[in-house]
């Protein structure tokens, strides 16, 4: 089972890693959207939950990630952090995605994404 990480911080994408790393997740990295879609084409690479920050920088927010990345793979999961609650004002989460607001617990997180993985498709 396969985590994508997204996140344009170098600093909060070392330390997400880390704590992947320790909760023996499998996990890939990208910094922006562009790269992870790259990431995303390659089918024989599984992919079960995306997790990404929703302010990537120039390029594709998380939101626009996410659509893509959901064409691709229609069973992945999808974990939102951010610190921009406006990007998400108005905006009924679906069965798919979950969101974490900055800063937030990292335990939470991890733990999050273990649920979510065995529903990966």
């Amino acid at each position: 089972m396969t985590v994508l990480l997204v996140e344009d911080d170098a600093v909060v994408r070392l330390t997400l890693a880390d704590f992947f790393e320790a909760a023996g997740f499998d996990f890939l990295e990208a910094s922006n959207a562009e790269d992870a879609l790259v990431i995303l084409d390659n089918l024989e690479q599984p992919i079960d939950v995306l997790v990404t920050d929703l302010d990537l920088g120039p390029g594709d927010n998380g939101l626009a990630l996410a659509t893509k990345a959901k064409q691709k793979r229609p069973g992945l999961q999808v974990v939102y952090e951010t610190g921009s609650e406006e990007m998400l004002a108005g905006r009924i989460l679906l069965s798919w995605e979950r969101v974490f607001y900055k800063p937030f617990d990292l335990n939470a997180l991890t733990a999050t994404v273990s649920v979510l993985i065995p529903h990966a498709l």
